[in-house]
């Protein structure tokens, strides 16, 4: 990685008040969140871009948001991928922590939880 490039944290799938949330909490700490449209791009730039940590947005209507994370464990088994969930529903947590993901947040995300998530992922990142 180029010194001038700042770390980035890819994300998909995720409501705007909690991308909201992540960027006023990732901005100050110097990394960049990259929010892609589609699975595809979302995959793609999980290879491509090597960022420090991933999110993926899931709700009852969007459970097919976590097929994506095989992809990317396909290729980047390091890459600490962070889930936030729409609703507190089991059915959502079960099937996300099934994917062995890094973390599982739920909607309205807490600031201090991503303050606190971020700087592990800092420290992860950095081993």
């Amino acid at each position: 990685l180029p010194m001038a490039s700042r770390p980035e944290i890819l994300v998909f799938g995720c409501r705007e008040d909690d991308l909201a949330v992540l960027r006023s909490v990732s901005g100050p700490r110097g990394l960049v969140l990259r929010a892609t449209e589609t699975a595809g791009a979302f995959a793609e730039h999980a290879v491509a871009r090597h960022p420090v940590a991933a999110v993926v947005g899931v709700g009852p209507h969007t459970l097919a948001n976590l097929d994506v994370i095989p992809v990317v464990r396909a290729v980047r088994t390091d890459l600490p991928v962070i889930v936030v969930a729409e609703e507190d529903s089991l059915e959502l947590e079960r099937r996300a922590r099934g994917e062995s993901i890094f973390y599982y947040l739920v909607h309205p995300v807490d600031r201090s939880e991503v303050e606190a998530l971020l700087k592990s992922i800092m420290r992860h990142a950095r081993a």
